[in-house]
């Protein structure tokens, strides 16, 4: 055993997490989705209307969520909706579902109505969510030529029986994007860990650190841009005492949460810059 998969063992067990299995499963997650927080990372900030990111190349994503942004407990269900229903999505555009299998998988209790309660609410507000960015590259020119308008459901179908099966029809940019191969496959027993925890902020920079760092040996980002792009851009208008309370308070526990998966380490420098080092 090298001694990173001897460390990510010993961060496993001191978390309380089975050992990670020789062959993992996976669950395939759109690209554009690991750029931009599509929840709430708490129950506090559901409420939010809107967030806008900014990139210094100039571009932009504005996710508009009329009715509020899905709880925390929204990637959980996504994440078993795109396990479960991967082979389906690469021939067609939809994929169904119980919602009590759902249940079953993250651990919750499919028999308790206050949970189908929460979770018609969150579909409710996923389906009226609009994401809107001028980050799509033309294919012919590589240009960034238009605004793109979409969604991440096109229609959904809510059994009203709780075993009966759910049909999600997904949207057909986020199809042609996964079918294109533009997408992360990420350790699923590590995500649905991160779900019954309850811990939306870490399971959103799972999947956007694997992105970033790709290939790279290393991931270096501006401290304030990196809270803009995840959605934090409220902590990086606090002022500077408040801001460091912050980050040791939501940020830096979300991102030990990822070290021996994603990252073996993230590291600040003089400069405002954080810096990510990917694990292997």
């Amino acid at each position: 055993m090298s001694e990173s998969e001897d460390i990510n063992k010993q961060i496993r067990a001191s978390l309380g997490m089975p050992p990670k299995p020789e062959v993992q499963p996976t669950v395939p997650v759109e690209g554009h989705v690991c750029d931009v927080p599509l929840w709430s990372f708490s129950k506090r900030r559901s409420s939010e209307r809107r967030l806008h990111v900014a990139y210094p190349d100039g571009s932009f994503f504005t996710i508009d969520t009329p009715k509020g942004m899905p709880s925390p407990r929204f990637p959980g269900y996504l994440d078993v909706i795109l396990f479960y229903g991967q082979r389906d999505l690469f021939i067609q555009d939809h994929t169904s579902i119980s919602v009590y299998r759902i249940f079953q998988e993250l651990g919750m209790d499919p028999t308790n109505g206050m949970n189908y309660a929460h979770f018609r609410r969150d579909m409710n507000r996923v389906f009226s969510v609009t994401l809107i960015t001028d980050r799509f590259r033309n294919p012919v020119t590589g240009e960034r030529s238009h605004v793109d308008y979409f969604r991440i459901m096109r229609r959904m179908k809510l059994a009203k029986s709780r075993q009966e099966v759910s049909l999600f029809h997904f949207d057909d940019l986020f199809i042609a994007s996964l079918r294109s191969g533009y997408l992360k496959r990420l350790d699923f027993e590590f995500c649905l860990w991160l779900d019954k925890q309850s811990e939306a902020l870490a399971r959103f920079l799972y999947g956007h650190l694997m992105k970033r760092i790709g290939e790279k040996s290393l991931y270096p980002r501006n401290l304030m841009g990196f809270l803009w792009d995840v959605g934090l851009g409220y902590i990086a208008e606090l002022a500077p005492k408040r801001r460091t309370e912050a980050l040791r308070e939501t940020v830096f526990p979300a991102l030990d949460l990822l070290k021996g998966e994603a990252i073996r380490s993230y590291e600040l420098d003089d400069h405002g810059n954080i810096c990510f080092i990917p694990e292997g």
